[in-house]
């Protein structure tokens, strides 16, 4: 395993970004009547602090319990659905939408929203507790569209994160530059975070698992992948980096397709 440094603050002020072109103006936060989407909306509101941005509810709820829980005084719209699958039109004209790891014997709406509402999500274990979405990120990096598009729809959670960490999994030279991960790295530090790669081998076990291991071994707040270079029945019928981590995740995990 190896690794590089790229501290944002000591690159030339030319090559930091400018402006609040890339924020997080709205985020979505699906709540039901669980232990879990307490845990979520706490995590949504810390979320939505951290970044500036305003926090919605979306939600079959009738009751207004949500107003009592930890978070709840965040939000500052309530919208009622009919049907899970209606998130996909809240989610489509927001920044971020946040919802629930997917029940591990139940219809999974979270892989059907991600691969048709075109943004991003960041999905919350079902159980755990989560603060600090912004201080320690781990980004999946393969060099592939859905990775790119990850990175840069995270953009503003790294921007204000204590360490940013860019993973390289049997990354071969070529397409990657000589130096895999070094590029979207530089990228990332323009916007004043600070990055460090590591370069890193999957050994024996397969990618997903991979994944997770590293994210214990760093101690991470956030996993930032792309999600689903092949179709998600590909990915669960011959098994898939995204559907692992989908159903194994251990922390909230940003995912765009």
């Amino acid at each position: 395993m190896s690794t590089a440094s790229f501290l944002g603050a000591r690159l030339p002020a030319s090559m930091l970004s400018r402006g609040n072109a890339m924020s997080i103006g709205e985020i979505v936060v699906h709540v039901e009547q669980t232990q879990a989407a307490k845990t979520r909306l706490a995590f949504a509101a810390s979320v939505a602090r951290a970044v500036g941005g305003r926090l919605v509810a979306i939600s079959q709820m009738e009751s207004r319990d949500w107003q009592s829980w930890e978070g709840g005084e965040q939000i500052v719209e309530w919208r009622q659905l009919g049907a899970l699958r209606q998130a996909g039109l809240h989610a489509r004209y927001a920044d971020l939408t946040i919802v629930g790891q997917p029940p591990a014997n139940g219809p999974d709406h979270v892989t059907e929203l991600i691969m048709t509402t075109g943004r991003p999500f960041l999905v919350v274990p079902q159980y755990g507790q989560f603060q600090h979405p912004c201080r320690k990120i781990l980004v999946a990096w393969n060099g592939s569209r859905e990775a790119t598009r990850a990175v840069f729809d995270a953009m503003p959670l790294m921007a204000s994160a204590e360490q940013v960490i860019v993973l390289t999994l049997d990354a071969p030279s070529g397409d990657h530059g000589e130096s895999p991960g070094a590029d979207i790295s530089l990228a990332i530090a323009r916007h004043g975070a600070r990055v460090e790669v590591v370069r890193s081998t999957a050994g024996a076990i397969d990618t997903g698992n991979a994944l997770l291991s590293r994210v214990a071994e760093h101690g991470v707040d956030l996993l930032v992948m792309g999600a689903f270079s092949r179709h998600p029945l590909r990915e669960k019928t011959l098994g898939g980096a995204t559907h692992h981590v989908l159903r194994h995740m251990t922390v909230p995990v940003l995912l765009s397709h």
